[in-house]
């Protein structure tokens, strides 16, 4: 199967500088472990939901840099600054998309985390995604269905000397609408 994706596989348009902006809407899978002075506690789970967001970014080759934000509903969103690769092999009017990289992450509401404890929570962020894009126009506006997975380290500002913290993890199915300008 790789073998004839291979074969008959073209050039994707490969700009050296783009620019981009994407809306995105989906579904979000999270669990997540609190942990309070490294002694682990109950897991949280937001379960599956639903989310709409968008990205803006830029690409200098095959290195990417963009800023996401989607909000979950009820005050509960997720904003994410990431910095990575990536990489796309076109097929005719399809292309596959495979992106990695990571960065830093800001939650509100409990949106991946589950956490009741509200305001603002920052930490790292690491996340790797595959989609299929397809060309709607002579290749700047493209739609897509994408599949983003990532991991994350939540700390909980509280009080001095207590390092609450928690680790998780997150799916996000979507289906997308991007244009990119490059050259």
């Amino acid at each position: 199967v790789a073998g004839l994706l291979l074969a008959t596989a073209s050039l994707a348009r490969a700009d050296v500088v783009a620019g981009f902006i994407q809306g995105q809407g989906g579904v979000s899978s999270s669990d997540a472990t609190a942990s309070t002075n490294h002694v682990s506690s109950l897991s949280l789970s937001s379960g599956l939901a639903p989310g709409l967001g968008f990205q803006v970014g830029a690409r200098l080759l095959f290195v990417e840099g963009y800023y996401d934000r989607t909000s979950f509903g009820s005050g509960a969103s997720v904003q994410r600054g990431i910095v990575g690769v990536r990489w796309k092999m076109g097929l005719g009017d399809y292309r596959l998309v495979l992106r990695a990289g990571g960065g830093l992450l800001t939650e509100h509401g409990g949106a991946i985390s589950g956490s009741a404890q509200g305001g603002d929570r920052r930490g790292a962020v690491g996340r790797a995604g595959v989609a299929i894009e397809r060309r709607l126009t002579r290749g700047e506006l493209t739609a897509g269905l994408g599949l983003d997975g990532e991991v994350f380290s939540l700390e909980t500002p509280s009080t001095p000397n207590v390092a609450d913290t928690t680790f998780g993890g997150d799916l996000f199915v979507s289906l997308h609408l991007r244009f990119e300008l490059g050259i």
